[in-house]
């Protein structure tokens, strides 16, 4: 192998002209770790940012060789202009031959230890091949590829689409030496990573050195993927290919035989190596097909006849050799495939009209939705798209661009994660600076970032449409948005929602001169034709400088749009928040008079609402008691950061400093064991004993604990009990849920809800867990901490059955969070309880209907004591235990003064003392009326009979 590699690197040398090499004499003692290669062709419009990101990679250690394959422009003087200013810069200057001639040149004279490809037309960040090689070198990894950005240009602005190396997150950030599957073959990328310089040669890997530039990159790929011994894929971005030069070779649709001819020289390459043949040659036919079946529908009409019969030519000699995988296909893929090899002539009459579009472009069945977000409202906006994309009926397509102010790669890679074949995303990194001080700072803007003033600059950010949705990040969407999108707008300039405060209150809190026609901007469907024809951006943004508005962007747009919008339904933006807190000020018939409804009261509002808007400063992902919250927990773990553990709090809990924006508190909580108990008058014993056991096998098995003491309304916990189990490895909190019961009634008809129903919001209070246990009514007595990590939950609820005991009264709960919320469990509930209270339905009977006892799991009894009363009946008179309370306080307060405690005591004992006394008193009292009764007549004694009923008050009294 490596005599067959020294013979094609001399006839690589000796096939055309080199007329200089620059610099390869130069700093050759120096160890090169990586050697950048760029292939160059007439690209001086883009080669300084691409030799900026070269020379200036974190990596010192690099050495970057320039191949220029016969430019005609001035891409060679801009070359050797970088080659006098660094010496690591190195030029072969040759005629031309095509891209695999001059990746092969430049790979054969490269002297790193890696070797890295970087198209002249793109860039690439400062650090990639620094934190590609640490990887590769520490355990020489034949390739090492990242995540990339494809991009375009527009103005001042760039478009940047996210693309990932596999589908599945398993694969990325680990050695993977098995065989490759199906998930590895996803992209043809070859400038993403870097490769071993010896692997590359020991294996004769090279590109194909045929003319032109198209799918040369093709083989290489192929190449590397099977026979590298060791691979890694990292989930970042690095590598920035550009999609908007217009000479780059997949625009020269003309080639159209290119692809065939690299894919002879990849099925050579394999012939020659039976092993890897038999491995991968079904691989070789899938991505063969997806080339093929590209190139078809991409190609001028006039050649696509010739074109399609030589595509089932080719594949009529795999499918005879049996080398087409059925399994690698989609079912529309492959009977697409099948039509093409039997019946050609007929798949062309069927196609022949048909015309590929670029991801890029904008399709007329697309509705384009935009966001504006900043890191602080990252997890919010991911959210929001989660949403959206569970409510998408099939036949809808979205492109959802992202308005980016600061965002990460690691968010936008989130973002990325909802891809889909009918779902695209675009990135828009926009300054906010300009924004910054059109706003004065003693005008009170309710918490509204000034990011919100980038929304003057859509008509210019969505060039390729003519409309679009604008969404504030605070929402989840509950409909598809095709009906929305639908709207006709005419000569206005969007379609709006009035806003809640105008239409609900006599005196309007915002914009009183536009009356009950001012609407809130967090939900927009934007004319943006129009506006661009108005030059509204311009007028926006004048307008703004000049407004003293209390609000950042909404006094502006309902000035400049006046008289230019129409109104929409109130479903299209509810601030079910407002509406719910007003609820008292306001009549369901107003409601319906202004927005031309007909509802029966504020659930049927939130059931037929297609976009919840959490307009408030109450935020869901601050405060689990916040209205509607729950909808919003559902979709936040359906999300891209759902397995983050995300940390709210109570409205009701003064302690907690919050701000409206930013700042969500996530906690580590993977060696943390949740434990929550509910309190009661008669159990305070019972929890502290499970606290003090649950502890020490907590400690003994190397695990943190977390107890959460759950309470519903004006009952005081006294505190002081539990500060002695408190310290480092041990937590103890007290949640008050009267204020999410009082929430909830508003799903139930009859506004009622069951003395247990706390049991259904522990999962949305403790959504920072993936599992939780509840315990009421039993005491632990073998290692339930063992059993809590290993119990492998699968439903969404299990529990201790004794006889006909439900999910209501089971005296212990194991809870899978995700699975509980995810699935709404309590949202089913309640459909389920309401649909079923004619029939005189009762809580548990609609419970089982929605968790089937056949499948809850089962919590094994062997490690609970179980509480008499729960076993035998739960209608047994409770012994009131307030001795108890009081005999634990004293307890505890000794320990702190012993002075206090035996004062209390005398005064106790005083107390008695004085009781014995008038009790005496009383019974000498009336020993007397006895014998008064005896000696006088009967009409006297009737007289004296009023005087025991005054003594017995005044007993009463003492």
């Amino acid at each position: 192998m490596e005599n067959m590699y020294q013979k094609q690197m001399e006839e690589t040398r000796n096939k055309v002209n080199v007329h200089q090499l620059i610099n390869f004499d130069k700093d050759v003692e120096r160890k090169i770790k990586v050697s950048i290669v760029v292939p160059v062709c007439n690209v001086e419009s883009f080669l300084r940012e691409c030799l900026d990101s070269a020379i200036n990679q974190t990596l010192k250690d690099i050495e970057i060789i320039c191949v220029n394959d016969g430019s005609t422009d001035n891409s060679l003087q801009i070359l050797e202009e970088y080659a006098k200013k660094d010496v690591r810069v190195k030029v072969i200057d040759k005629d031309n031959a095509g891209y695999g001639h001059a990746m092969n040149i430049g790979m054969d004279m490269a002297r790193g230890e890696y070797i890295g490809i970087l198209e002249s037309d793109d860039f690439v960040k400062l650090d990639m091949f620094e934190t590609l090689y640490e990887i590769a070198h520490k355990d020489q990894i034949d390739m090492v590829k990242a995540d990339f950005y494809r991009f375009t240009v527009d103005g001042e602005y760039r478009h940047l689409y996210y693309h990932f190396l596999s589908p599945k997150q398993e694969y990325y950030n680990r050695i993977i030496t098995e065989d490759r599957g199906i998930d590895l073959f996803k992209f043809t990328n070859t400038w993403t990573g870097i490769y071993r310089t010896e692997f590359l040669r020991s294996n004769n890997i090279r590109h194909q050195e045929t003319p032109g530039a198209s799918y040369q990159d093709n083989g290489f790929w192929f190449q590397t993927t099977i026979c590298a011994k060791s691979l890694y894929y990292l989930d970042k971005p690095f590598y920035m290919n550009r999609r908007d030069n217009p000479n780059s070779s997949i625009y020269q649709r003309n080639k159209m035989f290119m692809a065939n001819t690299e894919y002879k020289f990849i099925y050579k390459f394999i012939e020659e190596r039976p092993e890897l043949k038999e491995k991968y040659a079904r691989f070789f036919a899938m991505k063969k097909f997806d080339n093929y079946y590209y190139n078809y529908r991409q190609i001028a009409k006039e050649l696509k006849y010739e074109y399609l019969m030589k595509f089932s030519e080719e594949f009529k000699e795999l499918d005879e050799k049996k080398e087409i995988d059925r399994t690698l296909f989609s079912s529309a893929r492959y009977r697409t495939l099948r039509t093409i090899i039997d019946n050609p002539e007929q798949y062309y009459e069927e196609t022949k009209d048909e015309v590929g579009v670029d991801y890029m472009n904008a399709s007329d069945d697309v509705i384009p939705i935009v966001f504006i977000c900043d890191k602080g409202y990252a997890i919010p906006t991911s959210t929001a798209i989660a949403s959206i994309v569970k409510a998408k009926k099939r036949e809808t397509k979205y492109n959802i661009t992202i308005v980016s102010v600061g965002l990460s790669d690691s968010d936008i890679r989130r973002f990325a994660k909802y891809e889909k074949a009918d779902i695209s995303f675009t990135f828009i990194g926009v300054q906010p600076d300009e924004f910054e001080k059109m706003h004065k700072s003693e005008i009170t803007n309710y918490g509204v970032p000034t990011t919100a003033l980038i929304k003057f600059l859509l008509p210019d950010l969505m060039k390729e449409y003519d409309k679009v949705i604008y969404l504030d990040g605070d929402i989840v969407v509950k409909r598809d948005l095709s009906a929305l999108f639908e709207e006709n707008l005419d000569d206005c300039y969007a379609g709006v929602v009035r806003d809640v405060p105008q239409v609900l209150y006599e005196r309007q809190i915002f914009g009183v001169e536009y009356g009950r026609d001012y609407f809130n901007s967090g939900m927009m469907l934007l004319n943006i034709k129009m506006m661009r024809e108005d030059n509204l951006t311009e007028v926006l943004i004048k307008t703004k400088q000049n407004l003293d508005s209390r609000l950042m962007d909404q006094d502006v747009f309902n000035e400049v749009f006046k008289g230019k919008m129409k109104q929409l339904p109130i479903k299209y933006n509810t601030l079910y928040v407002n509406l719910y807190r007003s609820r008292g000020r306001y009549k369901i018939s107003r409601i319906n008079e202004l927005y031309n409804t007909k509802y029966s009261n504020l659930e049927s509002i939130r059931r037929d609402s297609a976009i919840i808007h959490y307009c408030s400063k109450d935020k869901p992902w601050k405060f689990y008691d916040v209205p509607m919250a729950d909808i919003w927990l559902e979709h936040f773990l359906r999300s891209s950061y759902g397995e983050k553990g995300l940390v709210r709090h109570s409205i009701l809990d003064n302690s907690q400093q919050i701000e409206c924006n930013g700042n969500i508190q996530f906690e580590d909580v993977t060696n943390r064991m949740p434990v929550v108990f509910y309190y009661s008058s008669i159990n305070t014993e019972e929890i502290l004993n499970n606290i003090q056991i649950i502890k020490e096998f907590a400690l003994s098995n190397g695990k943190l604990c977390d107890f959460y003491v759950i309470k519903n309304g004006n009952c005081e916990i006294p505190t002081c009990l539990f500060e002695e189990y408190i310290d480092e490895s041990t937590s103890v909190k007290i949640i008050d849920v009267q204020n999410m019961i009082e929430r909830d009634r508003e799903y139930s008809k009859n506004r009622k809800l069951h003395e247990n129903y706390y049991r259904m919001l522990i999962p949305e209070i403790l959504c920072q867990y993936s599992k939780i246990l509840l315990i009421d009514g039993a005491i632990v007595k073998k290692d339930i901490v063992k059993y809590f990590d290993n119990y492998e939950m699968k439903s969404e609820i299990s529990y201790i059955k004794l006889g006909d005991m439900s999910f209501w009264n089971s005296p212990v709960i194991f809870y899978d969070v995700k699975k509980f919320v995810c699935n709404i469990i309590k949202m089913k509930f309640f459909d389920e309880y309401n649909s079923k209270k004619k029939q005189g339905g009762k809580f548990a009977l609609s419970l089982y209907n929605v968790i089937p006892r056949s499948q809850a799991g089962i919590v094994d009894t062997y490690y609970f004591d179980i509480k008499e009363e729960n076993v035998i009946s739960n209608n047994l008179p409770k012994q009131d235990s307030n001795v108890q309370i009081m005999q634990k306080l004293f307890y505890t307060l000794e320990e702190k003064d012993n002075a206090y405690i035996q004062s209390l005591e005398e005064k106790n004992d005083e107390y008695i003392k004085q009781l014995e006394e008038k009790n005496n008193y009383i019974r000498q009292l009336e020993y007397e009326l006895v014998s008064t009764r005896t000696s006088f007549s009967c009409r006297l004694g009737l007289a004296l009979t009023a005087i025991p009923r005054k003594i017995f008050r005044r007993n009463e009294k003492i």
